[in-house]
């Protein structure tokens, strides 16, 4: 099974109600309205038609490729507040296209056999100044709920101080602790801070992964010259990365805006070969690793971050138990003449 944990979400553009009478007299501006999801309806209907098709090729292009989980990604720029960023998925029964989830395409009315593709809803909060710190982020114990609803949580660190502090503290497993550290690897040849081995590996003790995205360096939307230096920023910073993670606790996704951005999972495969990835780690970081972050991240919603996988023992059957009965007989006897 493989997975991509990083397809974005079309942003709504929502405009402001025009402020009022009194609001005038008193300076005052009225409070943006922001677009509240329908529990009942479909996630897509609150997109325009041109996001609606691209998303739908994209989603599709993902299942023929073989994917089998995908996560949608809703990206927040500011300190997070439920009633100003509301969830796009709010409920897991309702997801974009219910015949191609598993768990819910025979309520859709879709055959049960043939390709799959699980859908799960992801948030990620940039934190692109140090003042993000001391005001918060948002990811707090009265947000705690409405931050469950999501699959997973990540985390875009853009500065030294704000990487220490997802790498240490957002990081710790509680009810809204992120699973994912993304680092914007396109945007400089080199990173604008160093990475810490005892900084990374707190994060990965905890449970956390560092993200990679290669859809920059493989996009076709950007002239040639363009996608080269991309592709060079990108490996660059992918080998910082493994340096001080040595390969582990790495995944990588491809937060593709559009079907030409993806790539098969055996290419990317071969993508992180050649950023220094031995070949069984790079099936990793598209497979057990994803697995296993998945895993973690359902722990945030138990008591205290307990989660169990019970293993399921076949009982033998009476004849088996005769049998194992009566061997064990014979081998006593034998004992005993010896």
């Amino acid at each position: 099974m493989f997975y991509d944990l990083n397809i974005p979400w079309p942003t709504c553009t929502v405009t402001a109600a025009p402020p009022t009478k009194k609001a005038k007299k008193t300076n005052t501006q009225a409070a943006p309205t922001t677009i509240v999801p329908d529990l009942c309806g479909n996630p897509l209907d609150a997109l325009s038609a041109n996001d609606r098709q691209r998303l739908t090729e994209l989603t599709y292009e993902l299942s023929e490729l073989g994917y089998a989980t995908v996560a949608y990604n809703q990206t927040v720029y500011t300190k997070y507040d439920p009633s100003t960023h509301p969830n796009p998925f709010p409920l897991k029964s309702n997801v974009p296209f219910p015949k191609l989830d598993p768990r819910t395409r025979a309520q859709a009315g879709a055959p049960t056999s043939g390709a799959s593709l699980t859908q799960l809803s992801r948030l990620t909060l940039v934190l692109d100044k140090d003042h993000a710190i001391k005001g918060g982020t948002g990811f707090v114990a009265t947000n705690s709920i409405a931050l469950q609803k999501y699959d997973l949580l990540a985390a875009q660190p853009q500065t030294e101080a704000t990487f220490q502090h997802a790498c240490t503290t957002l990081s710790e497993l509680k009810p809204f602790s992120i699973d994912i550290i993304s680092l914007d690897l396109a945007a400089a040849p080199r990173l604008p801070f160093y990475l810490k081995r005892s900084t990374v590996g707190a994060a990965l003790a905890n449970g956390a992964v560092f993200e990679i995205d290669y859809s920059a360096a493989v996009d076709p939307s950007c002239d040639q010259k363009n996608v080269s230096v991309l592709r060079r920023n990108i490996f660059s910073g992918a080998r910082d990365i493994l340096r001080v993670t040595n390969g582990k606790g790495v995944i990588l996704s491809s937060g593709a805006r559009n079907a030409l951005g993806l790539r098969a999972p055996y290419d990317v495969m071969n993508l992180a070969t050649l950023m220094g990835i031995t070949p069984i780690a790079a099936k990793d970081t598209l497979s057990n690793t994803c697995k296993s972050l998945l895993v973690r991240a359902r722990t945030r919603q138990t008591f205290r971050g307990a989660v169990s996988q019970p293993t399921l023992v076949r009982t033998p059957a009476p004849s088996d138990v005769r049998d194992a009965t009566a061997m064990q007989g014979r081998k006593r006897r034998k004992q005993a003449l010896f």
